[in-house]
Protein backbone atom coordinates (compact mmCIF):
# COMPACT_ATOMS: atom_id res chain seq x y z
CA UNK A 1 0.00 0.00 0.00
CA UNK A 2 2.59 2.30 0.64
CA UNK A 3 4.09 1.83 -2.79
CA UNK A 4 0.64 2.89 -4.41
CA UNK A 5 0.54 5.50 -2.15
CA UNK A 6 4.06 6.58 -3.45
CA UNK A 7 3.27 5.91 -6.84
CA UNK A 8 0.36 7.67 -6.73
CA UNK A 9 1.94 10.66 -5.30
CA UNK A 10 4.48 10.82 -7.46
CA UNK A 11 2.11 10.71 -10.37
CA UNK A 12 0.13 13.92 -8.97
CA UNK A 13 3.27 15.90 -7.82
CA UNK A 14 4.67 15.03 -12.08
CA UNK A 15 1.46 16.16 -13.71
CA UNK A 16 1.54 19.08 -11.14
CA UNK A 17 4.29 20.43 -13.08
CA UNK A 18 3.17 22.17 -16.47
CA UNK A 19 5.58 21.64 -19.39
CA UNK A 20 5.48 24.45 -22.26
CA UNK A 21 7.39 24.70 -25.40
CA UNK A 22 7.94 28.73 -24.49
CA UNK A 23 11.26 28.73 -22.42
CA UNK A 24 10.20 32.14 -21.40
CA UNK A 25 8.10 29.61 -18.85
CA UNK A 26 10.69 28.73 -17.55
CA UNK A 27 11.87 25.44 -15.68
CA UNK A 28 13.71 22.64 -16.45
CA UNK A 29 11.33 20.30 -18.41
CA UNK A 30 10.19 24.05 -20.33
CA UNK A 31 13.82 23.82 -21.03
CA UNK A 32 14.64 20.68 -22.28
CA UNK A 33 11.14 21.08 -24.50
CA UNK A 34 12.32 24.47 -26.16
CA UNK A 35 15.59 23.12 -27.10
CA UNK A 36 14.08 20.39 -28.72
CA UNK A 37 10.49 21.73 -29.66
CA UNK A 38 12.74 24.72 -31.66
CA UNK A 39 11.41 27.14 -28.90
CA UNK A 40 14.53 28.93 -28.75
CA UNK A 41 15.16 29.19 -32.10
CA UNK A 42 11.50 30.73 -32.82
CA UNK A 43 12.11 33.28 -29.70
CA UNK A 44 14.98 34.14 -31.27
CA UNK A 45 13.89 34.92 -34.48
CA UNK A 46 11.13 37.11 -33.47
CA UNK A 47 13.72 38.78 -31.16
CA UNK A 48 15.69 39.59 -33.88
CA UNK A 49 12.38 40.27 -36.47
CA UNK A 50 11.39 42.66 -33.50
CA UNK A 51 14.79 44.45 -33.79
CA UNK A 52 14.90 44.49 -37.60
CA UNK A 53 11.53 46.79 -37.81
CA UNK A 54 12.56 49.09 -34.51
CA UNK A 55 15.81 49.38 -36.98
CA UNK A 56 13.83 50.20 -39.95
CA UNK A 57 11.37 52.52 -38.51
CA UNK A 58 14.42 53.92 -36.95
CA UNK A 59 16.53 54.89 -40.04
CA UNK A 60 13.14 55.88 -41.61
CA UNK A 61 12.59 58.40 -39.13
CA UNK A 62 16.35 59.66 -39.06
CA UNK A 63 15.77 59.76 -42.93
CA UNK A 64 12.86 62.42 -42.65
CA UNK A 65 14.24 64.18 -39.97
CA UNK A 66 16.95 64.91 -42.61
CA UNK A 67 15.27 65.78 -45.21
CA UNK A 68 13.02 67.94 -43.14
CA UNK A 69 16.00 69.67 -41.44
CA UNK A 70 17.06 70.45 -45.37
CA UNK A 71 13.59 71.73 -46.17
CA UNK A 72 14.24 74.17 -43.62
CA UNK A 73 17.67 75.42 -44.18
CA UNK A 74 16.48 75.81 -47.96
CA UNK A 75 13.36 77.55 -46.55
CA UNK A 76 15.57 79.69 -44.20
CA UNK A 77 17.47 80.48 -47.52
CA UNK A 78 14.50 81.67 -49.39
CA UNK A 79 13.13 84.24 -46.69
CA UNK A 80 16.51 85.52 -46.19
CA UNK A 81 17.05 85.95 -49.98
CA UNK A 82 13.36 87.35 -49.71
CA UNK A 83 13.63 89.92 -47.05
CA UNK A 84 17.34 90.99 -48.70
CA UNK A 85 15.12 91.93 -51.88
CA UNK A 86 12.12 93.43 -49.63
CA UNK A 87 14.99 96.30 -48.28
CA UNK A 88 15.88 97.41 -51.73
CA UNK A 89 12.61 97.61 -52.81
CA UNK A 90 12.08 99.56 -49.47
CA UNK A 91 15.31 102.02 -50.50
CA UNK A 92 14.24 102.32 -53.98
CA UNK A 93 10.78 103.15 -52.93
CA UNK A 94 12.23 105.93 -50.41
CA UNK A 95 14.90 107.23 -53.38
CA UNK A 96 11.93 107.52 -56.02
CA UNK A 97 9.90 109.89 -53.12
CA UNK A 98 12.92 111.52 -52.93
CA UNK A 99 13.87 111.96 -56.78
CA UNK A 100 9.95 113.13 -57.25
CA UNK A 101 10.11 115.52 -54.81
CA UNK A 102 13.44 117.03 -55.76
CA UNK A 103 11.89 117.36 -59.19
CA UNK A 104 9.25 119.03 -57.67
CA UNK A 105 6.62 116.69 -58.79
CA UNK A 106 3.58 116.19 -56.44
CA UNK A 107 2.83 112.77 -55.55
CA UNK A 108 -0.74 111.71 -54.62
CA UNK A 109 -1.49 111.70 -50.32
CA UNK A 110 -2.82 108.32 -50.76
CA UNK A 111 -0.29 106.83 -53.04
CA UNK A 112 2.42 108.43 -50.41
CA UNK A 113 0.84 107.04 -47.12
CA UNK A 114 1.10 103.11 -49.05
CA UNK A 115 4.78 103.71 -49.49
CA UNK A 116 5.70 104.86 -46.43
CA UNK A 117 3.80 101.77 -45.01
CA UNK A 118 5.40 99.57 -47.07
CA UNK A 119 8.66 101.41 -46.52
CA UNK A 120 8.25 101.02 -42.31
CA UNK A 121 6.85 97.58 -42.78
CA UNK A 122 8.84 95.12 -41.27
CA UNK A 123 7.31 91.35 -42.28
CA UNK A 124 6.72 88.57 -40.40
CA UNK A 125 5.07 85.53 -38.53
CA UNK A 126 5.24 83.01 -36.45
CA UNK A 127 6.60 80.05 -38.56
CA UNK A 128 8.47 80.49 -41.64
CA UNK A 129 5.49 79.58 -43.52
CA UNK A 130 3.95 82.52 -42.61
CA UNK A 131 7.24 84.79 -42.57
CA UNK A 132 7.54 83.79 -46.27
CA UNK A 133 3.98 84.57 -47.43
CA UNK A 134 4.10 88.06 -45.64
CA UNK A 135 7.73 88.43 -47.52
CA UNK A 136 6.20 87.48 -50.87
CA UNK A 137 2.94 89.50 -50.42
CA UNK A 138 5.20 92.64 -49.00
CA UNK A 139 7.38 92.51 -52.13
CA UNK A 140 4.37 92.83 -54.42
CA UNK A 141 3.22 95.81 -53.17
CA UNK A 142 6.45 97.17 -53.46
CA UNK A 143 7.08 96.64 -56.52
CA UNK A 144 3.16 97.41 -57.43
CA UNK A 145 4.01 101.12 -55.54
CA UNK A 146 7.35 101.29 -57.77
CA UNK A 147 5.50 100.79 -60.82
CA UNK A 148 2.86 103.36 -60.12
CA UNK A 149 5.85 105.88 -59.07
CA UNK A 150 7.71 105.25 -62.51
CA UNK A 151 4.39 105.99 -64.10
CA UNK A 152 4.51 110.27 -62.24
Amino acid sequence: MKKATMGTALALGLSACTVSEDPADGGFLSGVVGIAGGGYEQRVADSEFALAQAQAQAQATQSQQQQSAAQSEELAAQISQLRAEFIALQQSLSAKIAQLNAAGKTVDQTLLARVNTVVAASPGGSNDAQRLASLQAAIADARALSAQLAQI
